[in-house]
């Protein structure tokens, strides 16, 4: 089989791989489709201490069963499936709690497709025994497309952020940075009930992009005051939340100050491990009674969220889509990808 398998930082290869051998208890997936994360750029660029080298990368994915070991119940043959990167262990403390993302054991080892286990940048993958009892394939219908599956554990991510800021009816949602997770995040905030969306974005390719979402009002803060913009929305209160989907240490430290009372602030987006320290405002965050969060991954009930949300049409998957491709593309697409001109770019082994 064709894979796509990491070698180091910069060097992605597409090899022929032996297409992986399954016990009684495992599955082999055929892989339908796996999305680019930006976690992927990141590990392509630097590498990651959870990714076993060489390894087969690639975690959001969707396929199809293509041979089951005899042990194996609950499952078709021919059954079409999102994955669950996250191999939780479903014993630690927080397993035992519905905190899977947040797993002691995967926290320890990253034990995820496409980082401990092979991932699906490839035509087939092993889902071992452990993956199979602790649920990480979750049945896809007939009239979801396997690009739009594999895009449902990003927008969990997204949900994961908007359920811990608790985003609802009323809200006022501004949105720091409009990546192909931004845009995940104005769809599920209108579609929870939110009554303005603002983005922020500096990018002029990437705001552009956003502006098929419908959000309520889009601000590039290099060409305008952003929050003279801000206030002129949510009618000098400020943003009842603010989430920042982007890397930037910068964004952390300055939204305070736009915050409304009580604010729910998520910083979303991880920081580079060379610069993660911020620096921010006790008082502000005293006397505005702020609550600054971070959200981390998702559970598999949150994709599956996702997954009955697009196949409900709750939110336009097809939009969030800017390019299909053939494995063979993948090398050079990473590179592509970098320049902000895409959102979800989708392979097709």
């Amino acid at each position: 089989m064709k894979a796509g398998v990491l070698y180091g930082p910069g060097d992605l290869r597409i090899e022929d791989r032996p297409v992986p051998e399954i016990g009684d208890n495992d599955i082999l997936l055929k892989v339908g489709a796996c999305a680019i994360c930006g976690t992927d750029m990141r590990i392509f660029r630097h590498g990651h201490r959870g990714v076993r080298i060489p390894q087969i990368v690639g975690h959001e994915i969707s396929g199809a069963i293509a041979e089951m070991g005899k042990k194996v119940r609950g499952y078709t043959g021919g059954e079409r499936v999102a994955v669950d990167p996250i191999v939780s262990c479903g014993e630690c403390y927080y397993c035992r709690r519905g905190m899977t993302n947040l797993c002691s054991t995967f926290k320890e080892n990253t034990e995820a497709f496409g980082y401990y286990h092979p991932g699906g940048f490839a035509e087939y993958m092993r889902i071992p025994e452990k993956a199979i009892q602790r649920g990480n394939l979750i049945p896809i219908q007939d009239d979801l497309s396997f690009e739009e599956a594999a895009i449902a554990e990003p927008m969990a991510c997204a949900l994961n952020g908007q359920m811990l800021s608790r985003v609802g009816v009323g809200d006022h949602v501004l949105i720091v940075g409009s990546g192909p997770v931004g845009c995940m995040h104005i769809a599920l905030a209108k579609t929870l009930g939110a009554t303005k969306v603002i983005i922020s974005e500096l990018q002029e390719n990437r705001l552009q992009l956003a502006r098929q979402f419908g959000a309520d009002c889009y601000v590039n803060p290099l060409k305008e005051d952003l929050k003279e913009a801000v206030m002129k929305v949510t009618g000098g209160i400020g943003p009842s939340v603010i989430i920042i989907a982007a890397p930037a240490r910068k964004a952390q430290e300055s939204v305070l100050d736009l915050a409304a009372n009580q604010a729910r602030i998520n910083f979303f987006g991880g920081l580079p491990k060379d610069d993660h320290f911020v620096s921010l405002d006790s008082n502000v965050i005293h006397y505005k009674e702020l609550f600054i969060h971070g959200t981390s991954g998702a559970t598999t009930s949150q994709i599956n969220m996702c997954i009955e949300l697009m196949t409900g049409k709750r939110v336009d998957a097809p939009k969030l889509i800017s390019k299909v491709i053939p494995l063979e593309d993948l090398p050079a697409m990473m590179v592509e990808a970098e320049k902000g001109n895409y959102l979800k770019i989708v392979v097709k082994p």
